[in-house]
């Protein structure tokens, strides 16, 4: 009886963490905060940006989109497109059959425009069930000319959510190469975590081995730490 309890429990759990929604770029699939790095030129007025997605469930499903901008230079603009096109957050319920797939060339393929400036930027998209917004996939899209990014838009993107974490926390970041890392350290200063980051996107760590405390999280560049912020783990 206790094993049918446990495994009563462990497919419970694995139907609660299900993921319904794959997103792909370029026939890739994403993985969970992935970022998909897009190159601009400084001159295109616009930069169009094309994903796929699929409901991997034997059943139909509502989802909704959700755009988060994390950095965006203010002579310049994000928008998306999915069914109809959204210049706010989030877009209306859309259905998906089962086991439908969209590809990125087709009508309702999620569609990113980027204008109006060449200066860095970075946005989250989330792609949610209607019914359960823990089964959602989300991912970063990251813009820069290879021209560096200031240290105030460092600053300004860093951040981790949730504060106070329990289980684990996301921190969202940019960085001034792709040769730089995500550290914490506690107030001691000693060292809990790094690890190699790209020039933009979000982590996901786990802190369930972390004694509960404030510690200080930023981005190390060049043997520097270059911005710092308080994340408290209960």
């Amino acid at each position: 009886m206790k094993r049918i309890f446990t495994l009563l429990f462990v497919m419970a759990a694995v139907m609660v963490n299900a993921q319904s929604i794959k997103v792909f770029y370029n026939g890739t699939e994403l993985g969970g905060n992935d970022t998909v790095f897009i190159a601009s030129d400084g001159h295109s007025d616009e930069i169009n940006t094309f994903f796929g997605y699929q409901n991997t469930t034997a059943n139909p499903i509502e989802f909704q989109v959700r755009k988060e901008v994390l950095l965006l230079d203010e002579e310049a603009d994000i928008s998306f497109c999915i069914g109809e096109c959204y210049t706010g957050a989030l877009s209306a319920a859309m259905p998906l059959a089962a086991n439908e797939t969209v590809n990125a060339t087709d009508e309702l393929a999620l569609h990113v425009i980027y204008a109006g400036s060449a200066e860095p930027a970075l946005v989250k998209f989330t792609l949610f069930r209607t019914d359960n917004e823990n089964d959602k996939i989300s991912f970063y899209v990251a813009y820069g000319t290879g021209t560096g990014i200031h240290e105030a838009d460092m600053v300004k993107t860093l951040r981790a959510y949730p504060n106070p974490a329990v289980r684990s926390v996301t921190i969202d970041y940019v960085a001034p190469n792709s040769h730089s890392f995500l550290v914490i350290k506690n107030l001691t200063g000693r060292e809990v975590y790094r690890t190699p980051v790209g020039t933009a996107g979000g982590k996901q760590i786990d802190v369930t081995a972390f004694t509960a405390g404030v510690y200080l999280y930023g981005i190390e560049s060049d043997g520097k730490m270059l911005c710092t912020k308080k994340l408290l783990v209960k």
